[in-house]
C-alpha cells in the first residue's frame, strides 16, 4: 500500500489542482492502452477521474472524482463528475462494464485496499 498520507476524499486535489487540466495532455500510447485494455465494454467508471484526460471518447462514461476543483476542469464534451470515493461508489454491482483508473490509486489513502475491492466485486475488473 502507498502511504501519501492524503485522505481519500480528494482534499490534496483540492489544494494542488488547480491549473491541472492546463497540464495534463492525453499520451496517445496511453490512450490506446487504456482502450484494448477496456475491450468491449460500453458502459465505464472512471475513478478518479479528474479532468478526464484518457477517458474513452466512443462509450458511456460515469466519471466519479471527490475533488470539486478536478471535476471543475472538465471540458464542456466530458460527463460531469459524480462526487464520490473509490470505496463508496455510488453504482449497483454488475451495473457496468468495466472500471478505469489511471493515476490515482496512490490518492486512495488509506482505503486503498477498500476501493480495489469495490471496484473488482462490482465491475469485474479495474483498467
Amino acid at each position: 500500500m502507498i502511504e501519501d498520507g492524503q485522505p481519500i476524499d480528494g482534499t490534496r486535489y483540492d489544494s494542488i489542482g488547480l491549473g491541472y487540466s492546463q497540464c495534463r495532455r492525453e499520451d496517445p500510447v496511453l490512450y490506446e492502452k487504456i482502450i484494448s485494455a477496456l475491450g468491449s465494454s460500453q458502459t465505464v467508471v472512471n475513478v478518479g477521474a479528474g479532468a478526464g484526460s484518457y477517458e474513452p471518447r466512443d462509450r458511456t462514461v460515469f466519471a466519479v472524482e471527490p475533488s470539486e476543483v478536478m471535476a471543475s476542469q472538465r471540458s464542456a464534451g466530458k460527463p460531469p463528475a459524480v462526487k464520490a470515493t473509490a470505496d463508496r461508489l455510488p453504482f449497483h454491482d454488475k451495473s457496468v462494464d468495466a472500471c478505469m483508473t489511471v493515476l490515482s490509486l496512490h490518492h486512495w489513502y488509506p482505503h486503498q485496499m477498500a476501493g480495489v475491492h469495490v471496484v473488482s466485486s462490482s465491475n469485474g475488473w479495474c483498467a
